[in-house]
């Protein structure tokens, strides 16, 4: 097994809980490195801080445990076990049920739906022990088969397979439903963007039902297959427009809009700036803007900056003076004071007051820690125009 030492002073992040050791922060690596390989972390002088799996990206250790402890099958079916543990208490058959870093697993992502899970690897070392893994959610959960997702665009930094497939069980239908807040979707586990469904926004979709009058006229300017749509339809808005530029997910979302037989809701395949630039109807009382990841660097921050103040101006021309703005984003680096300063410089000398009506985070199968800051990463502020 490779062992690290780290730098005077390194360890007492992990110590803190923090799981993420960077390649600047190793004083030596004593033996051959390789990618996914398990590793003992010591500090400088040798006090024995735990385990975790090696990278040859930035990221260098991913810490596993802090205990000296075998990883193995049962240490993977105790994490799964605890996994299911926090999650008892939902009154849902769909969910996210290993969320990395935050349920101790870095690297894996599994979502259930209904009697099928889907699992995304997204680390060598994850790779090299999905065997324990698969048999662990086997032997955890009652379901029908797992289908791996490995084929996430995210540069994680190192060369990993992006396999894709029945692991386990059956092969799960091409679509199959699930409920949400009492919505049904179709949901492609297959082919759908992710593993087929957002459940980080099932939150902040509640969240807007509380916003909406019966008279109101709802935007959901990058709606995938319908999510803050449909919630605006069940809320009683007299009319909703939901836009996205992926045919694909507009085509899901007109299945998903005949199975709740709504009829105040109408889908248009579209760029969001082209949409808007070409608008000449009545104004939004809401409008909800939920771009997909921006930015994925602290480098990126100006840079997102601009974006979030663009997409915000953008939606000027199309929202009722005393109109609401949800601004959503779901990379870490845009926090909620980069999204508060956005809407500020897109209303700038305009006189316009923004009450903040919530914030909203990501639900919670997607668990935070406050020990691991990155795992915090969807947020949404909710402000209402004013010019009184």
């Amino acid at each position: 097994m490779l062992i690290a030492n780290l730098k005077n002073g390194k360890e007492n992040k992990i110590i803190n809980g923090y799981p993420w050791i960077f390649s600047d922060e190793i004083e030596k690596i004593t033996g051959e490195k390789i990618s996914g390989e398990f590793i003992n972390v010591f500090s400088k002088d040798y006090r024995f801080l735990g385990k975790g799996i090696y990278s040859s990206s930035n990221i260098a250790i991913r810490m596993l445990t802090t205990k000296d402890e075998e990883i193995n099958y049962d240490f993977f079916e105790r994490k799964i076990k605890n996994a299911v543990k926090r999650r008892e208490r939902y009154n849902h058959n769909s969910y996210r049920l290993i969320h990395g870093e935050a349920d101790g697993i870095p690297g894996l992502i599994v979502d259930r739906y209904n009697d099928f899970l889907v699992v995304q690897i997204r680390n060598n070392g994850i790779e090299k022990n999905k065997n324990y893994i698969i048999d662990s959610l086997k032997s955890v959960m009652n379901i029908k088969g797992i289908y791996e997702r490995s084929d996430f665009e995210t540069n994680t930094g190192e060369e990993i397979q992006r396999n894709t497939g029945v692991v386990y069980g059956e092969e799960p239908p091409e679509k199959m439903i699930i409920d949400e807040h009492g919505i049904k979707y179709y949901v492609d586990i297959k082919k759908g963007q992710k593993t087929g469904f957002f459940f980080d926004q099932r939150d902040s979709r509640m969240f807007l039902r509380k916003l909406v009058k019966k008279t109101d006229r709802v935007l959901d300017a990058y709606t995938f297959t319908g999510g803050f749509a449909f919630n605006a339809c069940v809320a009683g808005a007299k009319e909703v427009v939901a836009i996205d530029k992926d045919s694909d997910s507009i085509a899901m979302a007109e299945e998903n809009k005949k199975i709740n037989n709504f009829n105040n809701v109408e889908f248009y395949q579209d760029r969001y700036e082209n949409f808007a630039s070409k608008y000449d109807k009545e104004k939004f009382d809401i409008i909800i803007l939920d771009p997909p990841s921006l930015i994925k660097k602290k480098t990126e921050r100006k840079k997102g900056m601009e974006i979030f103040k663009n997409i915000t101006e953008i939606s000027k021309p199309l929202i009722k003076e005393d109109g609401i703005i949800g601004l959503c984003s779901c990379a870490y680096q845009a926090d909620i004071d980069l999204l508060v300063e956005a809407m500020r410089r897109a209303y700038f000398g305009e006189g316009y007051k923004h009450q903040v009506l919530g914030i909203t985070y990501q639900s919670e199968d997607h668990p935070w820690m406050i020990q691991i800051p990155e795992s915090l990463y969807l947020k949404c502020i909710w402000v209402k125009l004013s010019k009184e």
